[in-house]
C-alpha cells in the first residue's frame, strides 16, 4: 500500500528533456525531472519529438500532448510500484510503504525508466500515423523488437540484454533493497 503523494514523488524524477522541434511547448515539469535524469537515458528513442510523432491524434495541442505525457508517466510509476512492491513475495498488504519510497526513490528511477521506454517503443510501433518518424520506426520494427527482447541463441542463452531483461534486473535490484534477505537456518545440526 501506499498513497498518491508517493506516485506523485515519483513522477517528478524523471523528465523527458528539452525538444523545440515539436511546435507546441511543454510543462516544465514534464522537461526536467528533480533527479536530473532524461528517459532518453533509458533509450535513446523517448523523446518528444518521437512521442509527439507517433500519438494518434495529428497536431495535438499543448493540453492534450502534456496530458498524454502525464498518462505514460504515471502509468510507468504506477507499473513500477507494483513491480516492486506488490508482487514481492515479502509484501505486507497492511503496511503502508510511502515512507520507505520516499526515503529512497531512486531506487525506483530504472524501473520507471525502462517501464516508459517499452510503453514508448510500443506507441511508436503500433501507431496508425503516416509520417517520417513511424516510417523510420516501422522500417526498425525488427531492431527495436531486438533492443526491447535482446538476443538469444538456440539453446535460450542470452546473447544481448535488451530493454526487457534491464527492466528484470532494475525490478530485482529494487527488491532487494526494500526486501532484504533474511537468513534462515533450515536445520540446527550442521555437524
Amino acid at each position: 500500500m501506499y498513497d498518491t503523494a508517493t506516485v506523485d514523488l515519483l513522477k517528478a524524477r524523471i523528465g523527458f528533456g528539452p525538444d523545440d522541434t515539436i511546435g507546441v511547448a511543454v510543462r516544465a515539469d514534464l522537461i526536467t525531472g528533480t533527479s536530473g535524469r532524461t528517459f532518453s537515458h533509458f533509450h535513446k528513442l523517448v523523446i518528444l519529438r518521437n512521442l509527439y510523432a507517433t500519438v494518434e491524434v495529428i497536431n495535438m495541442v499543448q493540453a492534450d500532448f502534456e496530458a498524454h505525457l502525464d498518462a505514460l508517466v504515471v502509468n510507468a510509476v504506477k507499473s513500477a510500484l507494483v513491480r516492486v512492491l506488490n508482487q514481492s513475495p515479502s509484501y505486507l498488504d497492511d503496511f503502508d510503504y510511502s515512507s520507505t519510497v520516499a526515503l529512497k526513490p531512486e531506487i525506483f528511477d530504472e524501473v520507471v525508466g525502462y517501464t516508459l521506454a517499452i510503453s514508448s517503443l510500443e506507441q511508436m510501433v503500433s501507431t496508425l500515423r503516416k509520417n517520417e518518424e513511424e516510417r523510420n520506426v516501422t522500417l526498425s520494427y525488427q531492431q527495436l523488437k531486438i533492443e526491447l527482447d535482446g538476443i538469444t541463441d538456440e539453446r535460450g542463452f542470452v546473447k544481448s540484454k535488451g530493454i526487457t531483461q534491464k527492466l528484470n534486473a532494475a525490478v530485482w535490484r529494487a527488491q532487494e533493497i526494500i526486501f532484504p534477505p533474511v537468513l534462515e537456518i533450515e536445520d540446527a545440526n550442521v555437524w
